[in-house]
């Protein structure tokens, strides 16, 4: 049997091929980064976390935001990807039928393949109970959510005029609030791929409306929900700090429960501080196109 260093070491290895941090591995298509998203389920639009990267799969090595500043977006801002700057293909991914763009993990954008929207249903319609409950969400972010279900699609501007929250002082209560509807999937936004001169802003819809209502067939409970997202979510990652893992998600209590119920069943090893998929103790790595 392996030692735990042994069991990391491997795990770090696999996820270097997977996660394309080498230049020979690194994403070239747009059509290799949308099958990236879908294989890997959930991937950091930047990084900086345990999740894939967009950025470093493109740049076929590790990035994260550093304190340099704008001079750090530099390393990736004017790359190329068949004749199209990353960011505006980035904009277009989050505006796919099929990829969304949430906060759900770390409260950080990340795409979500359509393949995870059915498990995320559950846990939006948990968290929708818990709202009309009152226990989650500020006056301020449940008026935000009414008013983007009455009237989305809605630009950012347009939602704060219909708010009247437009004065400079406002700024950050009511960014926070989309934030933390962002990280309760509660409501999606995707930049307005028209905007108005110097303008650029999301456009925002509910879940239910972004999805079409296509993961409205969910059949999952809440707790079984959050573990099949636990799992996506570590698979993806391959190996992954233990300790860190209440700092993913909003309901991080229900996912501590979920991830004991994981543990048990041998999805995941424990190596010391670690987790490790057990595809570590199976096969080398996934295959890669």
């Amino acid at each position: 049997m392996k030692s735990n260093d042994q069991l990391v070491k491997k795990a770090e290895e696999i996820r270097q091929r997977e996660h394309r941090l080498r230049p020979s591995l690194r994403l070239k298509t747009q059509s290799e980064i949308v099958n990236f998203v879908h294989d890997m389920g959930l991937v950091s639009a930047l990084g900086g976390n345990e999740l894939p990267s967009l950025i470093s799969a493109v740049m076929g090595k590790a990035w994260r935001p550093s304190s340099k500043g704008f001079s750090g977006w530099l390393d990736w801002w004017s790359l190329k990807i068949e004749g199209k700057q990353i960011a505006s293909i980035s904009s277009e991914i989050e505006r796919r039928d099929d990829i969304l763009a949430t906060r759900v993990f770390r409260r950080t954008k990340t795409f979500v393949s359509d393949k995870l929207w059915p498990v995320l249903d559950s846990i939006i319609k948990h968290q929708r109970e818990l709202i009309t409950k009152g226990k989650i969400l500020s006056a301020l972010e449940r008026k935000l959510l009414e008013t983007v279900e009455a009237e989305g699609p809605i630009r950012t501007d347009q939602l704060r005029k219909r708010l009247k929250l437009e004065a400079r002082e406002n700024n950050y209560k009511f960014h926070r609030s989309l934030t933390n509807l962002e990280g309760y999937a509660l409501i999606v936004g995707a930049e307005d791929p028209h905007p108005e001169k110097h303008l650029h802003a999301n456009i925002w819809q509910t879940w239910e409306k972004r999805t079409h209502n296509l993961a409205a067939h969910a059949t999952l409970s809440y707790q079984e929900s959050v573990s099949r997202l636990l799992e996506a979510s570590i698979e993806a990652c391959v190996v992954i700090r233990e300790d860190q893992i209440r700092k993913w998600f909003e309901w991080s209590s229900d996912t501590e429960a979920a991830k004991e119920n994981l543990l048990q069943s041998g999805k995941f090893r424990r190596a010391d501080s670690y987790l490790v998929t057990s595809r570590v103790l199976d096969s080398p790595h996934r295959h890669l196109s």
